[in-house]
């Protein structure tokens, strides 16, 4: 695995995921290592960081920055600065009441990936 400040870690055998994470890669320009949980090993995971477990990354997507671990919404909200496009935009997800929509937002998509794909 490539040692950079942010990895990305999805659930590779989506379809639906594996296509924004492709998209996140282009519009990031390769500043995040993206990977799937299914491709690596319990302690794999707990190198990355110390609270990853194959069924918290099964829950939702996680990014770890800076030894800081981001899930779901949160990841989002972090990824969304280092897309030059998009970054101007990304203090409207700090505006009051957005993370709850945004966590809804996470756990439809989540909910319904598959179906999505």
């Amino acid at each position: 695995m490539q040692s950079q400040n942010a990895v990305l870690v999805y659930d590779g055998n989506c379809g639906f995921c594996t296509r924004l994470a492709k998209s996140i890669r282009e519009k990031t320009k390769d500043q995040i290592t993206i990977v799937s949980f299914h491709k690596l090993t319990d302690s794999e995971l707990q190198s990355i960081h110390k609270q990853l477990s194959r069924d918290l990354c099964a829950g939702e997507v996680q990014l770890i920055e800076s030894g800081i671990r981001y899930p779901g919404f949160f990841a989002v909200r972090q990824l969304i600065w280092k897309m030059d496009i998009y970054k101007y935009f990304s203090f409207l997800l700090y505006l009051p009441l957005v993370p709850f929509l945004g966590m809804g937002i996470m756990y439809f998509l989540k909910r319904y990936r598959i179906k999505l794909s």
